[in-house]
């Protein structure tokens, strides 16, 4: 049995930066995810697997984030070479 304290009221307002979670639909004009455009090379299909569009919302974002990463990671690179470069 859920305590009353657990279950968020529809008036109450959320945290700034979150969302009312819209009941596993995606909204409106957003296109669904398509885990296996995501991860073509996967040995299994990933949209079966994963039906739950929160979860493919996620593993999207975890794709986002590491192209972000290794960005990143290449301006880092890119600038330490130019660096020593520079000092040599």
């Amino acid at each position: 049995m859920d305590k009353p304290e657990n279950k968020p009221e529809s008036n109450s307002a959320l945290p700034e930066g979150t969302q009312q979670p819209s009941g596993g639909q995606p909204e409106p004009g957003e296109e669904p995810i398509m885990l296996s455009k995501l991860f073509p090379d996967a040995p299994q299909d990933l949209d079966a697997l994963f039906p739950d569009p929160n979860m493919k919302k996620l593993l999207k974002e975890i794709v986002e984030t590491r192209k972000k990463n290794e960005r990143f990671a290449k301006k880092v690179k890119s600038e330490v070479a130019t660096e020593e470069e520079e000092a040599e």
